[in-house]
């Protein structure tokens, strides 16, 4: 019978489990750590074991899971081996980048419902008009130009995962203004944040295309051990990080340095970006940080 492996974050366990247990109430066969684990076995094995042989994963999204390098990997797994993954959103959260294009059951507004379309999903059978959650209000789409620039000014922040935010953002935001605010929250800094949502008081002429803004010079000082960082030593973590990351990784390094207090301290920072365990110990070795 069909197995589906269930990733959650354990901070969530509460409405996992609930969720795990009314999915076993309707038949289905869930796979969940805390029940099937038995005392004598190694977690880590069971759980690797458990997600290659699942036929799916029913995956928690919270912010907790999407920060946890646990669910990151077992959903990389599970994506690289082509199983049938269904996302269940219980709050808001920036979703993990390898879901961005995936869609998502919102459990958040409707338990209920998320439930039976996650049913439907595993069953593969459409649900009845009358058991459809209900649509939530038409809301008109921001301008391609207000998007455009968004990305553009972001980008001087934060680098190419700007357009994945932006593209989130923008599909919730009823205004300019409400955009702005929800990018905002991904700036590290209040200085950031500040510079940024001041654009939205500058004037500017129509069709005028922004470029975009570097994060803003009165931002506190790093601290001083952090002025020990030589520019062979940034390109070389740079270098290590890129191979995992991409492009990305410059912006992060040139973010964490501000407040790493030695090489060590920013690399373990840096390799928290990264979801795999054995990626993360390949760049602490190569950027000289083991």
């Amino acid at each position: 019978m069909t197995t589906y492996f269930l990733s959650y974050a354990r901070a969530d366990e509460t409405i996992a489990l609930k969720f795990a247990d009314d999915l076993l109430a309707a038949g289905v066969q869930v796979w969940v750590d805390q029940y099937d684990i038995r005392p004598s076995q190694h977690w880590d094995r069971a759980v690797e074991a458990a997600v290659r042989s699942c036929e799916g994963m029913i995956v928690i999204l919270s912010p907790r899971s999407a920060a946890s390098p646990n669910v990151a990997d077992e959903v990389s797994v599970a994506i690289d081996m082509q199983k049938a993954l269904i996302p269940i959103l219980i709050e808001p959260c920036v979703l993990p980048l390898r879901m961005t294009r995936m869609q998502f059951i919102d459990a958040a507004r409707d338990y209920d419902a998320a439930l039976k379309r996650c049913l439907a999903a595993i069953q593969g059978v459409a649900l009845a008009p009358h058991a459809a959650p209900e649509a939530p209000p038409v809301r008109a789409a921001l301008a391609a130009e207000v998007l455009n620039d968004a990305e553009r000014r972001l980008t001087g922040f934060l680098g190419p995962i700007a357009k994945v935010l932006v593209r989130q953002a923008g599909a919730k935001a009823a205004s300019e203004a409400e955009l702005y605010a929800a990018l905002a929250q991904h700036l590290p800094s209040e200085a950031e944040r500040k510079s940024f949502l001041g654009w939205i008081a500058e004037p500017r002429a129509p069709n005028q295309v922004v470029t975009p803004r570097s994060p803003p010079t009165d931002a506190p000082e790093p601290p001083p051990d952090a002025l020990a960082f030589t520019p062979e030593m940034l390109e070389a973590i740079t270098r290590a990080l890129t191979r995992q990351l991409g492009p990305i990784a410059a912006q992060l390094v040139a973010r964490e340095q501000r407040s790493a207090a030695s090489r060590e301290e920013l690399c373990q920072r840096l390799s928290e970006r990264i979801p795999a365990a054995k990626d993360r110990a390949a760049f602490l070795k190569e950027a000289g940080a083991v």
